[in-house]
């Protein structure tokens, strides 16, 4: 096609046919058009080879032969090829014709082999659909032996099963066959509804047999339960070895016969019940004995002391006639007494011991001991009587709940130890209505927190209103006790009052007894306690004021108030706890008012000349208008005696105050001010003899402090 417009572009058009134009492939002869050769030169000039022969001005007919003729030499030399390898050519056909002949063969084998396919196929779907059907028939086969297994097990009784029940004693093995008697009868109470004829058979049968059942094990639990009441029995022994060993024949009463679970839960609580208070009210009893009475009415912090010494008999507050001995040592302060709560020991004593041993020990110490006893059993029991009394189907909805339904733990617990806790109550109630011991009964209270903490750790509430009870009863006799205390200080009249520079008693006792509460205050912050203190506090303070009105001078004023405010302070020092703090600084603050009024006082009597002098001269605005010679007689007589006056504070105050800390702080301040006052007169001396003739000259400042050095003790 190339070449045909190529020649006509050329003009040679004669002896090639027209060409079909564009869109009309069968239009016959038709010429070409402008537009087409047009159209084709376009086309052709962007041919490398016609743009390089139209490039290089070549004659396009020349051009054109030249192509034709080599067009012609390459379609002689493919013919001649051909022509040479026509041999090759025949081979490759017949090649080609036996791979037509072997595809052919294969296609049928192929076609055989799908027929072939076709028909396993088949057999396959039929042996898969038989398959299926002996699957189902399995299946439901295999369903009817396991309703009918279950069936059969549920209400077939064995002559084994009847002869245990019947005839066997109660032990493990009874208990196995009872568990397999019980899963029998509650096959049938579930298939009351189903048409089974054999049910009408079995269920006679099945009567019989819980009857018997129930019989023997009510009389097994009744001896068991008879038992208890045997003297020194081990309670915890038969629960755990007989009782809860076989708790599933009780489940089993209580399920199937729920009147004699009743019977054997009501003679178990009555003989439990007598065991417990039997026990306790013997070891109250015992411990009654050993205890060592602490205080009485004559030791309140207002009472005179005692003439007799430090020991003397009381008598038992535990209801005894015997004597008891009387420890004096710890009226007032903690000291050991508090082991009683920092032990880890749960301090249960042992009554025929320690009368072998002759110990004594004070209330809080039988109190733990009681109590202690007291939560182990009750823990004890409560945990028994959830394992043993209720069943499991049972436990989940009956074992919370209130005390007064008789179906919850509670209910049983209280049953079984309300005797043993009114008795209790009864013993402790007589102790605290009773006692003065005011630091005691706050060691009981703690001991009672304590308590309460652990049974809330063991999640066993059976003691909770028990411990709270105990509360009610400590807290009002512990207030009543301050209040006593109080009271007996107020009721003091007229106290003859002596120089004597000792602290009061009743001030010591206070301190120790101040010391004790904030001590078993720390970590509780009862306000109640701090209130408390501050109302005891207030009135020894108001006692120790009606003592000073005994006193003329107001330096033993001063001294009274320094000497005892001293020993509190002392006391409370030798604690540090952050309970202490507030206390300690409002004697601190006291002391510190009362010293430097004392301080004040004690210069007086020695410098009071040169005091007065130098508060008047500092007054002056002009110091000029006072007579120089009054400065050099003040300044001639602190001369004269100031070695004297020096010697005689340091005596006067060392023996003023027993405590030779506190008489070396006090006489250290006071040759402070003494020096500060001594400082202001040379001040004031100085200017006032500016520029002037001097006939006296005052003692150096150096020389006053190194002999105030020389008088200071060394503690």
């Amino acid at each position: 096609m190339e070449l045909v417009i190529l020649d006509s572009l050329l003009g040679d058009t004669e002896t090639l046919p027209p060409l079909p134009t564009q869109g009309s492939p069968n239009r016959g002869n038709a010429p070409l058009s402008l537009v087409d050769v047009d159209s084709s030169i376009h086309k052709f000039s962007e041919d490398a080879m016609v743009s390089a022969a139209l490039a290089s001005g070549i004659d396009l007919r020349e051009y054109a032969e030249n192509v034709a003729t080599d067009l012609k030499k390459v379609h002689a030399s493919h013919v001649s090829d051909y022509v040479a390898k026509s041999s090759l050519l025949r081979d490759l056909e017949k090649q080609i014709k036996d791979c037509d002949f072997m595809l052919a063969s294969m296609v049928s084998l192929l076609e055989g082999f799908q027929l072939d396919l076709n028909t396993i196929s088949a057999e396959i779907r039929d042996l898969q659909e038989k398959s299926n059907i002996m699957s189902l028939k399995l299946k439901n086969r295999t369903t009817a032996q396991e309703l009918l297994a279950k069936v059969l097990d549920g209400l077939v009784i064995t002559p084994d099963l009847i002869k245990k029940i019947c005839e066997g004693e109660v032990n493990e093995f009874f208990l196995a066959h009872l568990l397999e008697l019980n899963k029998k009868m509650a096959y049938v109470k579930n298939q009351k509804g189903a048409h089974i004829r054999a049910l009408k058979d079995v269920g006679p049968e099945l009567e019989r047999l819980r009857l018997k059942a129930s019989e023997k094990i009510r009389e097994f639990y009744l001896k068991k339960v008879e038992s208890l009441k045997t003297p020194n029995t081990n309670i915890s022994i038969i629960q755990q070895n007989h009782l809860l060993k076989f708790k599933e024949l009780y489940w089993f009463l209580l399920e199937r016969y729920s009147e004699a679970a009743q019977e054997v839960r009501a003679c178990y609580g009555v003989a439990v019940q007598q065991y417990y208070h039997a026990s306790f009210e013997k070891y109250v009893r015992s411990l009654g004995n050993l205890q060592t009475i602490i205080a009485d009415k004559s030791d309140l912090i207002g009472s005179a002391e005692s003439q007799g010494g430090s020991a003397m008999l009381l008598g038992g507050l535990f209801g005894s006639t015997k004597g008891h001995l009387k420890d004096r040592s710890n009226v007032y302060s903690l000291g050991d007494r508090v082991q009683v709560l920092t032990t880890e020991d749960a301090g249960i004593v042992l009554a025929h011991i320690a009368e072998e041993q002759k110990l004594k020990f004070p209330y809080e110490v039988l109190f733990k001991s009681i109590n202690r006893l007291l939560m182990d059993n009750a823990s004890s029991e409560y945990m028994f009587t959830t394992e043993f009394f209720f069943s499991p189907w049972r436990r989940g909805a009956k074992v919370t709940g209130s005390a007064s339904d008789p179906t919850t733990v509670g209910a049983v617990f209280f049953e079984i130890y309300e005797p043993t806790l009114k008795f209790l109550q009864g013993a402790l109630k007589q102790y605290i209505d009773n006692s003065y011991d005011a630091v005691g009964i706050l060691l009981c209270i703690r001991l009672n927190s304590f308590h309460l903490r652990i049974m809330q750790k063991r999640r066993i509430p059976c003691l909770e209103n028990f411990m709270n009870l105990l509360n009610i009863l400590l807290w009002p006799r512990f207030q009543a006790i301050i209040d006593l205390h109080i009271e007996s200080l107020r009721k003091i009249g007229k106290v003859s009052t002596h120089k004597d520079a000792h602290p009061h008693f009743i001030t010591r006792r206070y301190a120790e007894f101040a010391a004790s509460v904030l001590a078993l205050n720390d970590g509780f912050d009862d306000a109640l306690l701090v209130n408390s203190l501050v109302r005891l506090r207030n009135e020894v303070e108001s006692l120790l004021f009606r003592m000073t009105d005994e006193l003329p001078q107001r330096k033993d004023k001063l001294i009274l108030l320094i000497n005892n405010h001293d020993l509190v302070a002392s006391v409370l020092n030798e604690y540090n706890l952050p309970c202490f703090e507030e206390e300690k600084a409002y004697f601190a603050s006291s002391l510190e008012t009362k010293t430097g009024e004392f301080v004040e006082e004690e210069l007086k009597n020695a410098f009071g000349f040169l005091m007065e002098f130098v508060d008047r001269a500092e007054l002056e605005k002009n110091l000029d208008t006072l007579d120089t010679g009054r400065f050099e007689a003040i300044a001639s007589q602190f001369n004269n005696q100031w070695k004297q006056g020096i010697a005689q504070v340091n005596t006067s105050i060392l023996q003023s105050f027993p405590n030779f800390q506190n008489g070396a702080r006090i006489l250290h301040a006071a040759f402070t001010l003494l020096l500060l006052f001594y400082k202001r007169f040379i001040t004031v001396f100085e200017k006032r003899f500016v520029g002037k003739g001097r006939k006296v000259h005052p003692v150096g400042l150096q020389t006053v402090l190194f002999e105030i050095k020389k008088n200071q003790p060394n503690f």
